[in-house]
């Protein structure tokens, strides 16, 4: 499975990311709002639910943030090196010319 993420381009890597951290906002918030406001919740009390909904809304929220940051990111450094490229002249060096020029001095 990693290696077929891996494989993708960056627009299908990033799509996947943010599905990724939208199911995580939803059980963060599914966490948050329901499960820890529960009179006597399972297993652990109010507070670690509340730490770990939380702890998930968050990371989704900063995961999704960076994921947007890193393709706009990848798109602008694409037309730079693109711009850059095509300012970029590139001069050939005749050799005829330059024995000639060595032949006169």
């Amino acid at each position: 499975m990693f290696k077929y993420i891996m494989s993708k381009k960056d627009n299908e890597k990033g799509l996947i990311g943010i599905i990724l951290c939208i199911i995580t906002f939803i059980v963060g918030h599914l966490v948050l709002k329901h499960i820890s406001t529960m009179e006597h919740p399972p297993v652990f009390g109010n507070t670690v639910y509340i730490l770990i909904g939380s702890t998930f809304v968050f990371t989704s929220a900063l995961g999704a943030v960076l994921i947007v940051k890193y393709l706009y990111d990848a798109k602008k450094r694409r037309e730079r090196k693109e711009r850059k490229r095509r300012n970029h002249k590139i001069y050939y060096l005749d050799k005829k010319n330059k024995t000639e020029n060595d032949q006169n001095n």
